[in-house]
């Protein structure tokens, strides 16, 4: 309801709404009579769902994934940042495992060697951008695949062809 701006106005002593002066009586009475407000957020909210509103809105919850009860409000950033239980990829293989595991997984993962076909070198996977790096500033006149690791299809005919050019 849209108050002209030359009418007067009262603020209601339980809501806090401007409200036009000859209504803020009756406005009052059933204000005060229907509606509450939320203690945790400020809303005013019908009496009878008030108890609603606090489970639908700021109860905790427990994360589906590790149990943990967090806030309703950081419920998605819990399951999706700091859950211990969240599906995270590993950066060397790429396989889906929980966050608490990946520490001790990466460790052993990272340890894993791939040739290189650049120097001849099995360099482990932890250390391979940085040999990377340096394998293809050494041999920048050896024309040569861009990343030389992996068993990624496709490098073995890279390979066949560059066995045939030598030959």
């Amino acid at each position: 309801m849209a108050i002209p701006s030359e009418q007067i106005t009262s603020i209601c002593s339980h809501c806090g709404k401007a409200i036009p002066a000859q209504n803020i009586d009756l406005h009052y009475a059933h204000c005060s009579r229907n509606l509450e407000k939320c203690k945790v957020c400020g809303d005013m909210v019908p009496k009878r769902h008030a108890e609603e509103h606090y489970f639908n809105t700021h109860a905790p919850v427990s994360c589906s994934l590790c149990s943990e009860t967090v806030d309703r409000e950081i419920l998605i950033l819990h399951r999706d940042e700091n859950c211990p239980q969240r599906i995270v990829t590993c950066e060397y293989c790429e396989f889906p495992l929980p966050a608490v595991d990946l520490f001790k997984h990466q460790e052993v993962c990272g340890n894993r060697t791939e040739y290189c076909h650049l120097c001849g070198r099995y360099i482990r996977l932890c250390e391979r951008s940085g040999h990377e790096t340096r394998c293809h500033v050494s041999s920048n006149s050896v024309a040569g695949p861009s990343r030389p690791f992996g068993s990624e299809q496709g490098w073995g005919l890279f390979y066949l062809l560059e066995e045939l050019q030598e030959v």
